[in-house]
């Protein structure tokens, strides 16, 4: 008798602790866009750019990252003593040195004319000049490069490139020198267990 009181008292208070718990069954609704259309690995609801380059390095937002840096050329052009002649076989270096700044149209170009130091001081600056104004000339007449793009000045023997009173160092002195930059903007890319088997496509 005791058995069956205790079985209906546990009835009554398993029936009066049980809650019914209603399920909601209606799809949830996405608000965000969490597809990846330009298979960066940052989903579209916080990519802030859109169309990154494949492969290319990025940032929690998506974007890429870029990486400058100079590019520089240097020119050698030697003269005789007293001369601002530019012998022929020079053509070659000038040549190249226009097609330089063909390939990077925003770049321009300072030539430097020098002496050795023999002579007057006077007669050297003018000398240099004549020699720089000579290297625009071939650059513009010759190869087609913007005078605009080109600024000759004569340094006279204000910037020797050897010290001494010999023929050799002489020589090396009466000279052009023509340095130009020019920024470029690279991806920076990653790199991925495909990227030999897609550069061995492209050969």
């Amino acid at each position: 008798m005791k058995i069956i009181i205790i079985f209906i008292l546990s009835l009554l208070f398993i029936g009066c602790s049980t809650q019914v718990i209603e399920m909601n069954l209606q799809p949830t609704v996405q608000l965000n866009d969490l597809k990846d259309y330009d298979s960066d690995g940052v989903i579209k609801a916080r990519d802030d750019c859109s169309e990154t380059m494949t492969g290319a390095e990025i940032n929690n937002q998506g974007c890429g990252s870029e990486t400058r840096f100079t590019v520089k050329r240097e020119l050698l052009v030697n003269f005789k003593i007293d001369s601002y002649h530019v012998s022929s076989i020079y053509l070659p270096e000038i040549e190249s040195l226009a097609n330089f700044m063909k390939k990077y149209p925003d770049t321009n170009v300072t030539i430097e004319g020098h002496t050795s130091k023999r002579g007057t001081q006077a007669f050297n600056n003018l000398l240099s000049q004549k020699r720089a104004e000579a290297i625009k000339t071939i650059l513009v007449n010759k190869y087609a490069v913007n005078e605009k793009r080109i600024t000759a000045l004569g340094f006279g023997f204000f910037r020797l490139l050897l010290q001494g009173d010999d023929e050799y160092i002489h020589a090396r002195n009466r000279r052009i020198v023509a340095e130009i930059s020019s920024e470029e903007i690279i991806k920076d890319l990653k790199w991925t267990i495909y990227s030999v088997d897609a550069q061995a496509e492209s050969l």
